[in-house]
Order: structure tokens, then sequence, then C-alpha cells
């Protein structure tokens, strides 16, 4: 047989049909050539250099924030992260009327052959961890989905490259650095408005160690983000949120949540089996998120933060406890003294307080820079006291009016106008040789204060174990981008309510 093969081969030589092999086996060579050179063009993210020609790389996108203008509002950008099958990843930006040109491409982690995009080493005060170059990509830019190619190709798998905060560090982060942080979202509020018009809204996260904390949404990330996730509360959305910030404490460096920045951007629910781990622990702690949705949320909508689980301290314990931090202390309560002010003034817009001033009238308020009024707030300090011991906090507002079965109109009203004493007695008779489940909060007051302040946020009987609404808490926002909270001798905007069991007692 291997002699027939071998006679014929030799006759089509000698009959000229070398040609035809020739171009056979050329054909071949440039097939094969062609599959070697279509595999070598195709790189990774780190062997993209400037320099490089002819590169295609195959990427997914894992973050992509919003168009925005650049700070002289000349050229609008858009900013991405892409991602290959090894995980390097890059960031990529699209100006102007290229925004428009790609937006049907580049769906948050839709896989994308990208070839010759513009590489280049970022400018001076623009580096990012990333990687050491940065990709523009513009009309030049070659963009194919990979379902789209002939023939079609697999999408990368889901990523799972992050680099996150834990919560137990955000108080240490410095003020102005962005971190990123996957989270929970277990209640939230409407948008409202800081005194200086800008719109808000707020969010209690946690992680899975049962760490809430808030997170503050301004502007348009309430249009975008706010509304879906306000709309999947029911359904504990988790998030990614990356560049986020620490808010502060007016001109200190303190802890008060997390706040939206510039460049923040939200993915709700992202693909990365670190949040599928986190929603598959939501399912076994589901009755006790809805118990904290119930807790966490006022009588007016709004949110407070509070322990996840109500853990008791004893009053000994309370000055252990970090700035703005809530818990709860079964303990006795009773006034403090009879002859301190049950009624104080304040600015009837941003609450400042004018605790030496006694007479109602029309004010400049130098806080809020208005002319406004001055009106009545009902604010007196309790004694706390346990088996370890006693501490002095502030109770305000609608707790305090109800403790003292008082608005706090008819409180100036029978301090400063009547010029009468208080008549307390019904008051004392009624938290004697009672306990009360008191749920207290830390504020955060200046450097010099030896013993930090105590707010009661709300009391209740401590043979009443149906947990009722908690209260409402208002926090003046002094800063378009830090909410400020203060101390009560300074205008405190804290205002708690109560729920008690105990029928109001009449007035004498």
């Amino acid at each position: 047989m291997s002699i027939i093969l071998f006679n014929i081969w030799f006759e089509l030589l000698t009959l000229q049909n070398f040609h035809f092999i020739a171009v056979v086996v050329r054909s071949s060579v440039s097939l094969f050539s062609k599959c070697v050179f279509n595999m070598a063009e195709r790189y990774t993210i780190n062997m993209i250099t400037p320099d490089t020609k002819d590169w295609t790389c195959k990427v997914q996108v894992v973050d992509k924030s919003r168009p925005r203008d650049n700070k002289d509002k000349t050229t609008k950008y858009q900013v991405l992260i892409l991602q290959d099958e090894e995980e390097n990843q890059v960031q990529a930006t699209i100006y102007s009327t290229d925004i428009t040109y790609f937006e049907k491409e580049f769906a948050p982690f839709k896989t994308y052959l990208v070839s010759v995009a513009h590489v280049k080493v970022p400018p001076l005060g623009y580096e990012n961890s990333l990687n050491k170059f940065i990709w523009t990509l513009d009309k030049n830019t070659i963009v194919e989905p990979v379902e789209e190619v002939k023939p079609p190709q697999d999408p990368l798998p889901p990523p799972t490259r992050l680099t996150l905060t834990t919560f137990d560090t955000f108080e240490y982060q410095p003020k102005e650095f962005e971190f990123d942080v996957l989270a929970i979202v277990i209640n939230g509020s409407p948008s409202t408005k800081t005194t200086t018009g800008k719109r808000i809204q707020e969010f209690i996260v946690m992680d899975k160690l049962k760490n809430p904390t808030k997170l503050t949404l301004w502007e348009d990330f309430i249009d975008h983000e706010g509304v879906k996730l306000f709309n999947q509360l029911h359904d504990y959305p988790i998030i990614l949120a990356r560049k986020v910030g620490k808010s502060s404490s007016g001109t200190s460096n303190r802890f008060v949540g997390l706040t939206s920045k510039f460049n923040t951007t939200i993915e709700i629910n992202p693909p990365y089996p670190q949040a599928a781990e986190l929603r598959t622990w939501i399912k076994t702690i589901e009755t006790k998120l809805v118990s904290y949705k119930m807790k966490s949320t006022t009588p007016i909508g709004s949110i407070m933060l509070i322990p996840f689980e109500d853990e008791v301290i004893s009053v000994a314990n309370i000055q252990a406890q970090p700035p703005g931090q809530v818990f709860n202390v079964e303990a006795e309560l009773s006034l403090a003294s009879k002859d301190q002010r049950f009624s104080v003034l304040a600015c009837s817009n941003c609450k400042q307080l004018f605790t030496r001033y006694n007479v109602r009238r029309e004010i400049y308020c130098t806080s809020c820079h208005r002319s406004t009024h001055l009106i009545p707030r009902c604010q007196f300090e309790v004694t706390i006291k346990d088996n370890s011991g006693f501490a002095t906090a502030v109770i305000s507002d609608e707790i305090a009016e109800k403790m003292l079965h008082l608005t706090s109109e008819e409180i100036y009203e029978i301090c400063f106008v009547k010029k009468e004493t208080l008549s307390l007695q019904n008051v004392e008779d009624e938290l004697n040789g009672k306990i009360f489940n008191i749920q207290i909060k830390r504020l955060f007051t200046k450097k010099l204060d030896a013993m930090q302040k105590l707010s009661i946020l709300s009391y209740l009987e401590k043979q009443d174990v149906i947990h009722k609404s908690m209260a409402s808490t208002t926090i003046n926002i002094t800063d378009a981008k830090k909410r400020t909270i203060e101390h009560l001798s300074s205008g405190e905007k804290e205002y708690p309510s109560m729920e008690m069991k105990n029928p109001p007692m009449k007035k004498n």
C-alpha cells in the first residue's frame, strides 16, 4: 500500500501538479500563521503599554461612574474600571461626545474585547493604585461584546477581586480618604434637606459582624441609587460602594457615618461571591432584620442608628462607650434637681439653644444666618442609677414633655411668664421604685470635657416586653458635605420621643 501511494505522489509531481500542492501548503502555513498571530495579539492588561501595537484585551466592566463635569465644567467625562481574566485592573475614561457614542456599551459586569485604546501614563497627581497606565476610550477604540464576535466567545466569570475597608476601621480613616465598602442595607428614610438647602438621604448599612452605621447620600446620588435602595429595602439589598468617605463631626475627625463623595459609585447586588455569601447569611437572620428595622424607624419615618442587638450595660460602664454610641441600661430614673430649668429657648429654624435668655422674640440667629423666632424647648437633667453607680443625662423635647405631662409651651408659660414653680411631685411618684430600660447616646463634646454628656433617647418600664417605635433624631447639618452633631448646650439637635405604658397624669 505504501508503495502504491508513493507512486501516485510521484506521478502527480511528474504531471506538473507540484504547483497545486505548493498552493495547498502555502495556504495551510498562512492559516497556521494567522492563528498564531491572533493568539499573539491577545494581551492581558498588565502586558499593555503606550508602545504596544495592534493589541486586543478581553475585559469586563467591574465599575462604572455616571458622566460628570470636570472642575472647570468644560468637559464631561466618565470613568470605568476594567478587569481581565487574571483580574488585573485598569482605569479607563471616556470623554465628551464619546460618552454618547459608547452609551450602549460597557454595561456593568459584561465582557468585551477592547482593541487599541489610547494608553498613557496618568498626569502627575492623578495616579491610581490599579495600574501604572490609564486608558482613554474613543471612536478609534474597537469595542466588541463577546456575544457579537465571530465566533462568539464566553464571557469572563464573575469577579472576585475586592479591596474593602472593614466597619471596625472606619473611624481611623483619614478625613479625606476614599475607600470601598461591601454592606447590607437594612433601613432607610426618605430624602430631606439640610439647613443649607442640600438634599440628603440616610440609610443604615451593616456588615456580617452586625456592626451598623449610617450612610448619607447627597443630591444626585438620591435620584439614582437612593431611590432604588429605598424601593428595595424589603429585600435587604447588598451594595458595593466604591470611593465613599468618612463623615465627621464638624471640624473634628470623629466618625459619625459614611458619606457619598464626588467620585462615589454604588452597585446594588453586585455578582461577587462575597455578596452571595452575605445574601445567604441574610436569610439566617431575617427575623432580626425585621425587628431592627422597626426599632430603628421613628414615628415620623426617619431613622435612628441603634445597636443591632440590645446589649444591656451597667451604669458604671457608660463612660467606656465610644462617643456617638447608642446603648441600653436597666436602671432607676429620678429628677436630678427640682430647682433646675425645665425650659430653654431655641432658634425656630436651626434649633440652636440660647440657654441664658428667657424672653421670646424675633432675633437674628448667627447659627443659621437668618431672622428667626425664639421658641421654647423642654430640656432638663435626670439621674440614672443601678447597683454599679449613677450618672446624669439630659432628656429633651417630646420624651421630656411626656415625663412632665406638659408641653414646652405650657412649661415656658408657667416658669417664665407666670414665674411659678412646676409641681413635680406626680413625676417623682411615677418614677419612684421602678426599673426602666433606657436607651442612651453618648454625645460628642469638647475635648476639655472630662465627662462625656449623655442624652436619653427613650425609656420604657422594664416589665413592658414589647419593643416600641424608637425616637426621632434630627441632626443639624451646617456644612454641605459634613453632618455636624452639636452638644446640647450649644444647640444639640436630638429630638427623641418616648412610648410609656402609664396613662398621662393630670396637670397640677
